[in-house]
């Protein structure tokens, strides 16, 4: 750690070396050469051979952390590093200098599990799937990363939705309409939730196909 030998380098110190300098850090033998300040005199004729050295940083306002909440609080930035490998653009809400609680560490922890069993991705939107929802007949609807599952209009209906709530996959065992046959839906991401909002049909490939098209009904058992 660099040494502060004279006030010269009390403004040369650059910012983040060890937190603010004040003159009481340089000692008596400094604070005596206040009035000769604007003088042209040589730095060297100052003379004193007190030192300061930079203190170490501290989180100001903050109480000190026991040595158990310093150990969570690197457990929770790994986790946080390692979500963000899996989605960059997680974002985390964290009170001023970090958080060390238990609570945060097991929550992160969850988010990261969901994550690691999201990365298989559906062929069809080239999505990751967070979920595999399965109705008592083995029928499965794909639950999209950061998507939700709610049920339909019809209550044995059920939808998957992307983040942004419009529809993903429909599972319709009833039919409904003129098609009182079981059968599913997929879309392409919409606007926003309800039907008039969501996204184009496709088929069981991924195709864009007409919303009334046989191809936009997927066969269900």
């Amino acid at each position: 750690m660099r040494r502060i030998s004279d006030l010269y380098d009390f403004y040369e110190a650059p910012m983040g070396i060890g937190g603010a300098l004040e003159l009481r850090d340089f000692g008596e033998a400094a604070r005596s050469h206040l009035p000769r300040w604007g003088r042209s005199e040589s730095r060297h004729s100052w003379g004193g051979t007190e030192f300061a050295q930079a203190r170490p940083p501290a989180r100001r306002g903050l109480p000190a952390r026991t040595p158990a909440q310093e150990q969570m609080a690197d457990q929770i930035g790994v986790l946080m590093r390692q979500i963000r490998r899996l989605n960059p653009n997680e974002t985390f809400l964290e009170p001023p200098g970090g958080s060390s609680s238990i609570q945060a560490r097991d929550n992160l922890q969850r988010r990261l599990e969901q994550l690691q069993r999201a990365q298989i991705v559906d062929p069809r939107t080239g999505l990751p799937i967070q979920r595999y929802i399965v109705d008592p007949r083995g029928n499965i609807a794909f639950e999209p990363l950061g998507g939700s599952t709610v049920p339909g209009a019809n209550p044995v209906d059920t939808h998957t939705r992307y983040p942004n709530g419009s529809n993903y996959h429909r599972m319709n065992p009833e039919g409904h309409g003129s098609r009182k046959t079981p059968h599913g839906h997929g879309h392409l991401l919409g606007t926003g939730t309800g039907k008039t909002h969501q996204g184009p049909s496709i088929d069981i490939w991924g195709n864009v196909v007409p919303y009334n098209s046989p191809d936009a009904h997927w066969p269900m058992r």
